[in-house]
């Protein structure tokens, strides 16, 4: 089992016995966890793709940070701006989904899951951020696999919490 510390997780024995056991950063964190339950892309172009992807999703999801933690008035003039820029970004991943059902093709990845939850966040700031039907349905069939499904309809968790810390101006 595994023990989530923000920002990090800790497990016995990760990597070697000389190791700590301990990994940070969001990305590692998702790359550790896809490959311990084996959701890791299969083919290695589409691992490079996926790993492409998941930089852009820590680039828009930074994008949307360096605003939040803004005093408020910054925030409210560089919301909309943010909007417009962002919903390029999504496009993008639009683009790449194509037809395809998930990024990697017919099977998921951790790098659904991290853009997931980066659109997702994007969707409570803007709820019509999202303008790409194939990507409205990406969304949708994420968000009702059984264990989301669940996590998105159980009050107790942490999806109604605030995004961000009390000091920033987007909760």
């Amino acid at each position: 089992k595994y023990t989530v510390l923000e920002p990090a997780i800790i497990e016995k024995a990760v990597v070697s016995t000389q190791s700590t056991g301990k990994i940070t950063q969001t990305v590692a964190i998702m790359h550790y966890l896809s490959n311990k339950y084996g959701l890791n892309p299969k083919e290695f172009a589409v691992h490079a793709q996926c790993d492409m992807l998941d930089h852009v999703a820590i680039d828009l999801t930074n994008m949307g940070t360096r605003l939040f933690y803004q005093p408020k008035e910054a925030f409210e003039a560089g919301r909309d701006g943010l909007v417009k820029n962002a919903k390029g970004m999504i496009s993008q991943f639009a683009a790449f989904l194509g037809s395809k059902t998930y990024f990697a093709g017919d099977y998921i990845t951790g790098t659904d899951f991290l853009v997931f939850e980066t659109i997702d966040k994007y969707t409570v700031l803007e709820p019509t951020i999202i303008e790409e039907e194939n990507l409205k349905n990406w969304m949708k069939r994420i968000r009702e696999l059984p264990t989301m499904h669940k996590y998105f309809n159980d009050p107790s968790t942490t999806r109604n919490w605030p995004l961000n810390n009390k000091m920033a101006a987007f909760k």
